[in-house]
């Protein structure tokens, strides 16, 4: 159950109501009651979602130690081997490269 309290808009000046919530908006004048509060919370939900499509096994705080160690190590291990393989494409890419403007 949340309490509601009064708070005073910074914008316009009037009190109202206000539960606490992250979104919550002046019923005077439509604007934010805390716009950074609210900023923080969206880039903090963007950067999780960044991090989830980024991660190959997605690391909950509910998992216990061992676990979330074991994830990161899996999650490492899949970008070396990305950035690995793709160094490789790129190595043999020069080297056909090269070995073309040789044997011209």
């Amino acid at each position: 159950m949340s309490q509601v309290s009064e708070i005073k808009c910074p914008t316009c000046g009037e009190w109202s109501s206000w539960t606490g919530k992250v979104d919550e908006k002046c019923p005077n004048c439509a604007t934010h009651y805390d716009a950074g509060r609210l900023q923080y919370a969206e880039e903090n939900r963007i950067k999780a979602e960044t991090n989830r499509k980024n991660s190959y096994l997605v690391i909950k705080d509910t998992d216990d130690p061992i676990v979330h160690m074991f994830k990161q190590f899996v999650n490492w291990l899949r970008w070396a081997t990305f950035y690995g393989i793709s160094v490789v494409y790129f190595i043999i890419a020069i080297m056909v490269i090269v070995y073309g403007l040789v044997m011209l």
